[in-house]
């Protein structure tokens, strides 16, 4: 049996315990009518209840029952515990006002059926240091902190110095998390820890004026992390990895980030939130990026580029990306696409990005200059199946050269130089020189000069002849009817064989 303390008792507070059907209830009452029930491993935290005891008070394998519309004032602390089972947070309300297992919540759906976590202070909602773990947070409402400052859930300080210190194991699944203050929020979780999960949630409105704001970022780890099926919308960065110096030298490793739809509310533009990019990775090993929706980002604090493989030596000397694989994306609606350096720290290495559809990449429109890709000093980098729909050249490149280079099978406009790079005749010369004599094979280039690409890519004058199935509904497959099926190399389809209903979202059976 297990004692719960809620609110400090005051005169006349009564214990009162009851047995029926081999059950044993333990309800705390105080005073002031509020009450923690705990029964045979099931907690239920009343409205105005201790949110705080009760996670003290849980075991491992524990479900702590917080109240359908209440709000919980924190902060609040994950306590750390002896075992392997998860301690459960989720809501008393009933399953049939709850979205599904597997299924994203929808926060005017499902928003009234769960309690709300806050923070009454600039400390983060929920905390968990000193190896916290196997927590859960299912169907819970997560409000912000004071005037937005720091993270709603911060997993980890950054300042661990033994792998034994990492939190580990906590997830959150189907829960809405949001900036509440006026100044917005600077950071939705600081997921550094290890084996954490963000799973079918809705993540919005984190901004917040002077700072750079993340959805969700983690550097402190050397993982795994699962980012999947989530609504996640953020100002300066929608998801980063790496960017701090954690006292380990740790590299966020084996992460996976699939489903989700990357979203910046068009809104934004013209307002004072600091915008930067959609994605980056700046220290990460075996991350791979699948199935995504990645919406709207326009240059301000950066040069407008939507996705980012850079290291940084901001987080520290053993920063490093490698073995990352792009798959099955859509970006749409950027002042640019596609952004790889690695210069800094160990370097950069291994990079794929196939099948994905680059659409509305307008440097006019989204205030940049509209390219796909710039690049510089990387070994390994594989742009196969890809459709590009971009206003501005291929590629700018600068710096130390590509080695490794394959762009394959691709469809994409030449516009005013297309393969340009810095000191460089466009074309050929940055081809040999700056991708060191890549492979450059089997593409369709619309506008492109005979002088620039060998025999096996397709040069047209127009988009027009290729027959997309779809393009007013973004299914920009080729037709059964196009001419051009089949015609990359190796027989393989060119442009990306990506059905845009399918992008972004889990599809629950």
């Amino acid at each position: 049996m297990k004692f719960l303390s809620g609110a400090p008792l005051t005169f006349g507070a009564v214990i009162l315990v009851t047995f029926f059907c081999g059950l044993v209830i333990f309800s705390l009452v105080s005073g002031a009518g509020t009450t923690i029930e705990s029964v045979n491993g099931e907690i239920f935290v009343k409205r105005g209840g201790d949110f705080q005891a009760a996670l003290n008070q849980a075991r491992p394998g524990d479900t702590i029952k917080l109240e359908a519309g209440a709000t919980y004032p924190g902060p609040f602390t994950l306590p750390r515990k002896n075992g392997d089972s998860f301690i459960t947070i989720t809501t008393s309300a009933q399953a049939a006002d709850l979205p599904a297992a597997g299924e994203r919540v929808n926060p005017k759906r499902h928003s009234q059926s769960m309690p709300k976590l806050i923070s009454e202070t600039v400390e983060p909602v929920v905390l968990a240091t000193d190896g916290a773990h196997h927590y859960r947070f299912v169907a819970v409402e997560f409000g912000g902190t004071k005037d937005g400052v720091g993270n709603i859930v911060q997993i980890g300080s950054s300042a661990e110095k033994t792998m034994e210190e990492l939190p580990h194991h906590i997830e959150f699944d189907r829960v809405y998390m949001r900036a509440t203050s006026p100044l917005g929020q600077r950071r939705g979780i600081a997921a550094n820890g290890k084996h954490v999960k963000v799973l079918n949630s809705h993540i919005e409105g984190i901004r917040r004026k002077g700072d750079e704001s993340q959805a969700i970022a983690a550097w402190s780890t050397d993982g795994p992390i699962e980012i999947i099926n989530n609504y996640l919308e953020a100002a300066a960065i929608n998801i980063l990895f790496g960017g701090g110096a954690p006292v380990m030298p740790l590299v966020p490793t084996d992460c996976i980030v699939k489903d989700n739809h990357l979203n910046k509310p068009v809104e934004w533009k013209g307002t004072d939130w600091v915008v930067k990019n959609l994605f980056e990775i700046k220290n990460g090993k075996r991350i791979r990026i699948e199935n995504n929706l990645m919406t709207h980002n326009w240059g301000m604090g950066q040069d407008g580029m939507a996705v980012l493989f850079t290291t940084r030596m901001d987080s520290g000397e053993a920063t490093v990306i490698e073995d990352i694989t792009f798959t099955h994306n859509i970006v749409r609606g950027s002042g640019g696409a596609l952004s790889v350096m690695g210069e800094e720290g160990a370097g950069g290495r291994r990079l794929t990005i196939r099948n994905n559809i680059f659409e509305d990449i307008d440097g006019a429109k989204w205030n940049s200059a509209g390219r796909f890709m710039k690049a510089t000093d990387w070994d390994g980098l594989i742009i196969e199946s890809n459709t590009i729909l971009q206003t501005g050249n291929i590629s700018v490149a600068y710096g130390d050269p590509v080695k490794g280079f394959v762009f394959r099978n691709n469809i994409v406009f030449e516009n005013e130089y297309g393969f340009a790079g810095d000191g460089l005749r466009p074309g050929r010369d940055v081809i040999v020189k700056a991708f060191s004599n890549g492979v450059v094979q089997g593409n369709i280039v619309i506008g492109g000069h005979e002088r620039n690409y060998d025999r096996s890519n397709i040069l047209l004058p127009s988009i027009e002849s290729l027959k997309f199935r779809d393009a007013a509904t973004g299914d920009y497959r080729l037709a059964a009817d196009s001419p051009y099926r089949r015609r990359g190399v190796g027989g393989m389809h060119i442009g990306a064989d990506l059905d845009p209903r399918t992008v972004g979202r889990s599809v629950v059976p």
